[in-house]
């Protein structure tokens, strides 16, 4: 089974961590913008089980991308850690798809707009994906809206080791503590208060 080990932190000195993960040897690209379409499902809810399913469309054409991702419950107190499955679809097909899963009783359960900066990075032989996200909807007069993730994926048999390798290559970053929310769950609390 593929997991992927997660850990997200909001952003306090942009400035400082992109000096940082420069001098590990990363580069980030160009920044891209994704579109994340949630849904519930029709006989279970998505929020008791801590699972997720969601549509990502990724840049612009030509350079479009589209995804189908399943997140199962997280698995762990510390991280982000979770089964996922992902597939390709043709960005063309995003809004059929979208029409696909309501007319299977799947209902919208939100969605997530950002601006992304990627980067790849290996640190002690495991490679690690980083992103930094810009939302407009988590910022703030106090709070900047920028986040970072750190993740890489595992097998069963190294998923210990790669939460250990990911906290440990995190505590050589500026960053605060680990948020366990993904960005909807952000987002629908900040719009109940």
């Amino acid at each position: 089974m593929s997991y992927e080990v997660e850990a997200k932190f909001r952003i306090i000195d942009l400035a400082a961590l992109e000096r940082r993960i420069t001098a590990l040897g990363g580069t980030f690209g160009e920044p891209v913008e994704e579109n994340d379409r949630f849904y519930q499902h029709p006989a279970r809810d998505f929020t008791a089980t801590d699972e997720g399913l969601r549509i990502r469309l990724r840049g612009t054409s030509p350079a479009r991308e589209c995804r189908i991702t399943y997140k199962g419950p997280k698995i762990d107190l510390k991280t982000k850690t979770r089964q996922e499955i992902e597939i390709p679809l043709q960005p063309e097909r995003f809004e059929e798809w979208d029409r696909l899963l309501q007319a299977l009783g799947f209902r919208p359960a939100g969605t997530v707009d950002k601006r992304r900066k990627i980067c790849s990075l290996s640190f002690e032989g495991r490679d690690f994906e980083i992103t930094i996200d810009e939302l407009p909807a988590l910022a703030s007069e106090t709070e900047s809206g920028l986040f970072m993730e750190i993740e890489t994926s595992a097998e069963s048999d190294t998923l210990e080791s790669a939460r250990e390798s990911l906290l440990k290559f995190a505590t050589t970053l500026p960053l605060g503590e680990s948020i366990r929310q993904g960005y909807l769950e952000m987002i629908l609390d900040r719009a109940k208060q």
